[in-house]
């Protein structure tokens, strides 16, 4: 199936009235100028260069506001590195909340591990397969991921995404980028997304036209499925129209 992109490349640059010295010290919630136009042309950039996907799942990107400027490695553990472009991917609301979710879990369990440990405490990511210091300049190498990550890796070199949105780990880091975002319960969010779509068609024919513009994505009996649902519910739609 067509992923759209296999990595960030080339890495977009720093956009227009910003620089990395003058976001040195700013917050990712920063509302200074030079933050709040890093944000907005870097998601533009970014929307370019990954042909309107999510960095993870490699599905369209659709509304802004469902839009995430997701940071690979979590800045709440690496603050410096918030403005560091090769942390920054575009992704989409589903595969967001669920990294969120997934880093909130793996955090508790670390610092219940590591809570009796005498002296520093290395600062690790779930994403990174390397302990960094704090003095630790951004890794750049595909081997200091654990994860898929989507300025270094080619995704199709780790991860292969079949028909009905069925995700296969061809590698350590695909399989656990799989498994860590739950990437095989996107089929059922795309199953229900299709529904809607071809419901929202006026008739039959637009439905069919619908139908077959979208089985390079969908195996032809979610589509089949998909049109019986909404033939049923237009039918008894029709019925409870009539009898009132």
């Amino acid at each position: 199936m067509n992923i759209g992109f296999e990595k960030i490349a080339p890495t977009p640059g720093y956009p227009a009235g910003t620089t990395a010295a003058a976001l040195i010290g700013l917050t990712w919630e920063s509302r200074a100028n030079v933050a709040i136009a890093f944000r907005g042309g870097l998601k533009l950039a970014l929307r370019t260069v990954q042909l309107g996907r999510c960095c993870f799942c490699r599905r369209h990107l659709y509304d802004d506001y469902a839009t995430h400027l997701e940071h690979f490695v979590d800045k709440a553990t690496f603050p410096r590195f918030a403005y560091e472009i090769r942390n920054l991917a575009l992704s989409c609301g589903t595969c967001n909340i669920r990294k969120n979710a997934y880093f909130s879990t793996w955090d508790r369990r670390y610092r219940f591990m590591t809570r009796n440990f005498v002296g520093p405490v290395l600062i690790r990511c779930p994403v990174l397969s390397v302990a960094l210091n704090s003095c630790d300049a951004f890794p750049a190498i595909p081997a200091n991921f654990s994860w898929v990550n989507p300025h270094f890796h080619n995704y199709s070199q780790h991860i292969l995404v079949a028909r009905g949105w069925v995700f296969e780990g061809q590698s350590p880091e695909g399989r656990r980028t799989i498994r860590s975002l739950k990437l095989n319960e996107v089929g059922q969010i795309e199953r229900r997304a299709l529904a809607e779509r071809l419901e929202a068609r006026g008739g039959a024919l637009s439905m069919l036209v619908g139908a077959i513009s979208v089985l390079d994505q969908h195996r032809a009996n979610d589509v089949k499925d998909a049109i019986i649902k909404v033939i049923r519910r237009r039918r008894e739609a029709a019925k409870a129209s009539g009898g009132n």
